[in-house]
């Protein structure tokens, strides 16, 4: 399993590389009279954070596994999501 130093490293490599991303799209933008702002990307840097976040460092140990609930015998939820 890697170290929380590997988790770390590779959550910021990830963010620096997203953010170098944002400037540059924005600075080489080809329509000037529609120009790119630093909000049209705060959808991405939701989605970066939630990558690096749950998914990546606290993902391997909160998240229990199937096999973990299968047998607990308290409750099993066997009605379906409501529909939205």
């Amino acid at each position: 399993m890697p170290s929380k130093q590997e988790y770390d490293t590779y959550a910021a490599e990830l963010t620096r590389r997203f953010e170098e991303l944002t400037h540059w799209a924005i600075e080489h933008w080809p329509e000037k009279s529609f120009p790119l702002l630093p909000s049209d990307f705060s959808a991405g840097r939701r989605e970066i954070g939630e990558i690096v976040g749950p998914k990546l460092s606290d993902g391997h140990s909160s998240r229990p596994s199937s096999d973990d609930n299968a047998n607990d015998g308290q409750y099993r939820d066997m009605n379906p999501m409501p529909w939205p």
